[in-house]
């Protein structure tokens, strides 16, 4: 054989085992990747069926591989966080933080844990990172956690708050006005052969039930709205003629059940048996929570539908001559990775609801923000004693708006969840201040201005400083009167008053405030 022939024939059998080597790699890495993808899909069912210890390890496993690394910290953190171990959920959602491309809302999760922790200053640091990188205005833009806390308790002679006869041992939430009656959601146990208990919780579905406002009786709502498993929360058209009622989608012992949002029409007294699914849910996600406005022209409701912001989104449709539009997400400054739920809108288009992200006074709080130019505002805490460390949500308030109801978990009540009357005394309300601070010789705008502004009435001062833009924003209650003084290097002080008489007139005040040169 010639030299020439000998190397074509190395050459050949090289290509050959180039080839067969290279199927060896490519099916090693296929193996390997569908390994990998099946090792998470078991992690994520231990935690999607709430075995969370048992999670927590699948996860550790798998960064010990170097998989999924920046994925299992945020879901180990969950993990903690769901075991109500505050301590080990910080640690790993600071784990997070540490991570290159870590979403900024892992700041807001950091700080409910430190928070739940009792760790207020680092809390409040992780809070002030979340607004701070979003370029969103807040309370605690310019107050400390410790002072934010103590606003919110200080409110507390704005509210009355009163437990409802209605409440027993197990659950009452989600309250509904319907003339003069009371509806709301109970897992209390009934008798009857057909009901069976939930295989989670151990203890009976939900039903509605209905509190008559004269003779006090509490009786069943609607045997024709009864199924075998979850029924409620429920709300009604301003007619009284349409129900639009949270009941399970499906249910499957072994799977997490997704709930959705049914329509029943009101004939002859009786609610129709035969319910209509609203056209919201498309997939294997959660639609819960309808509010229909006192016009019957927008629904809104909560969902984790894909899209959203994380957990529970709060999400609106305008419904028209019969057909719904498109669900629109409320947007980043009322949705956050936590859980919004339970909308409520008043007379005014104001939005109340319930948030377990947004900073309060622990677990789910009550919020509410009002509308500008067809957006909402940043929500404000409604502050205690509606408000407390426990869950407070599901309010709703009557047509007079002066009063209302909410349910909450909170200390001293009957046992779980509770509905409580609301009355509002002083009902809080907000202005904010969006303001410019300029030179009156040639408009330039001015940074670092120091601005302090004062309530007239406790004596207390808050100090803010103007950014790069010379603008500054802050919340000012508007039945209270303030003095605020701007200073800055090289210009003369300026010193202004507002009065309760023109707060009332804005949601968003615009001020331009020039400075005179010395």
């Amino acid at each position: 054989m010639s030299l020439i022939s000998q190397k074509k024939k190395f050459s050949i059998l090289g290509i050959f085992k180039a080839k067969v080597l290279l199927l060896i790699m490519a099916f090693g890495i296929s193996h390997l990747a569908l390994s990998q993808s099946k090792d998470l899909e078991s992690a994520d069912e231990l935690f999607n069926s709430f075995s969370y210890n048992k999670a927590i390890k699948a996860y550790k496993k798998l960064i010990k591989k170097g998989q999924h690394t920046y994925y299992c910290y945020t879901k180990i953190a969950k993990s903690y966080s769901k075991l109500n171990n505050f301590e080990e959920a910080a640690v790993w959602y600071t784990k997070c933080t540490e991570h290159a491309d870590f979403d900024s809302r892992i700041y807001l999760e950091l700080g409910q844990e430190l928070l739940k922790a009792g760790k207020q200053q680092e809390a409040s640091e992780n809070f002030h990172k979340y607004y701070q990188q979003n370029n969103m205005p807040h309370q605690l833009a310019s107050l400390t956690f410790m002072e934010y806390y103590n606003e919110l308790m200080r409110d507390s002679s704005r509210y009355k708050v009163t437990p409802l006869e209605v409440n027993t041992s197990f659950d009452e939430f989600g309250p509904s006005l319907l003339g003069n009656d009371l509806v709301f959601t109970s897992n209390r146990p009934v008798k009857s052969v057909a009901k069976r208990s939930d295989a989670l919780t151990g203890q009976a579905f939900f039903d509605l039930y209905s509190l008559n406002n004269e003779t006090r009786e509490v009786k069943e709502f609607s045997k024709e709205l009864q199924t075998k498993y979850n029924d409620g929360p429920i709300c009604f058209s301003s007619d009284s003629k349409t129900a639009y009622l949270t009941r399970n989608a499906s249910y499957d012992t072994r799977e997490i059940n997704t709930l959705d949002i049914f329509v029943s029409q009101l004939a002859n007294d009786k609610w129709s048996k035969e319910v209509k699914r609203l056209p919201l849910r498309k997939g294997n996600y959660t639609v819960a929570h309808a509010y229909i406005t006192r016009d019957d022209k927008f629904i809104y409701f909560s969902s984790n539908m894909p899209g959203g912001y994380g957990g529970m989104d709060l999400y609106v449709c305008e419904l028209k001559n019969g057909y719904l539009s498109q669900p629109r997400n409320l947007g980043p400054v009322i949705n956050t990775a936590g859980n919004e739920i339970f909308p409520f809108i008043n007379s005014k288009g104001t939005l109340y609801f319930a948030s377990d992200m947004h900073p309060g006074l622990g677990g789910y709080d009550l919020f509410f923000s009002t509308q500008a130019d067809g957006n909402f505002n940043l929500p404000f805490n409604i502050g205690y004693p509606v408000n407390t460390t426990a869950d407070d949500f599901s309010l709703v308030m009557d047509p007079g708006e002066a009063s209302g109801f909410f349910a909450s978990n909170r200390q001293g009540g009957a046992g779980g969840d509770d509905i409580y009357a609301v009355q509002f005394i002083k009902p809080l309300a907000y202005c904010i201040i969006d303001a410019s601070i300029h030179s009156e010789e040639d408009s330039t705008l001015l940074s670092n201005a120091l601005i302090n502004i004062t309530d007239v009435e406790t004596g207390k001062m808050m100090t803010i400083k103007s950014n790069q833009s010379g603008k500054f924003n802050c919340y000012l209650k508007k039945d209270k009167k303030y003095t605020f003084e701007v200073k800055r290097k090289f210009y003369s002080d300026f010193k202004g008053v507002l009065t309760p008489e023109e707060l009332q007139q804005y949601d968003v005040l615009k001020l331009n405030i020039g400075l005179k040169e010395k």
